[in-house]
């Protein structure tokens, strides 16, 4: 088994599931780890073959509501309280287009029951990334929490909005239907909470 760094300070594509790296952006002082303290093998979450991350840049979420029946059996209102996100693109496609997002930073979410009025305020505050198909599909959505997730009946997972802490991967195939293959650490499905 071929040895693999897990950066302390590498963002969290690397972070996320203890991914080789190129040697220009390893970390020296990182712990070694072996591929059997690994959650699983990277290359089935995310392809790094063309690591080059640019700059980071400020990104911000928007208050949105998500309707009854879709995540919940209610109007699920998210109201962003505070957001200090940053973004950045790790790989590009030879066509220019994103390959792999990675996000960082604050961000601190309300979450209102839009037919009672509930409501719960939690930390979504993790790092993680996102690898998009060449076709711009989404493929793999992977951090370290707290972060959000949700799930549609139709996916291979319980329906709801969930704040997941630990090590997560939520993987959609190419029919769109979403799955989650990696969970270690909790998952709490807002929509129960808020039920």
């Amino acid at each position: 088994m071929r040895p693999r760094l897990v950066p302390v300070a590498m963002a969290v594509v690397c972070a996320v599931l203890g991914a080789a790296v190129p040697a220009s952006a390893r970390d020296a002082t990182a712990p070694s780890a072996t591929a059997a303290e690994l959650p699983g093998p990277i290359e089935d979450y995310f392809d790094l073959s063309d690591f080059a991350p640019e700059p980071w840049r400020p990104f911000r979420s928007e208050d949105t509501t998500l309707p009854g029946g879709t995540y919940c059996s209610f109007d699920l209102h998210l109201r962003v309280v505070e957001d200090e996100e940053m973004v950045r693109v790790d790989s590009r496609y030879p066509d220019g287009s994103v390959h792999i997002n990675e996000y960082k930073g604050k961000l601190i979410v309300d979450f209102v029951n839009a037919d009672t009025g509930a409501t719960v305020r939690r930390d979504l505050s993790g790092s993680g990334a996102e690898e998009f198909r060449p076709d711009g599909t989404r493929k793999t959505l992977g951090g370290v929490g707290p972060f959000g997730v949700r799930f549609k009946a139709t996916d291979a997972y319980p329906a709801g909005y969930y704040v997941v802490d630990g090590i997560h991967v939520t993987t959609w195939d190419t029919a769109g239907r979403r799955h989650m293959p990696l969970a270690i650490g909790s998952e709490e499905n807002i929509c129960e909470t808020l039920a």
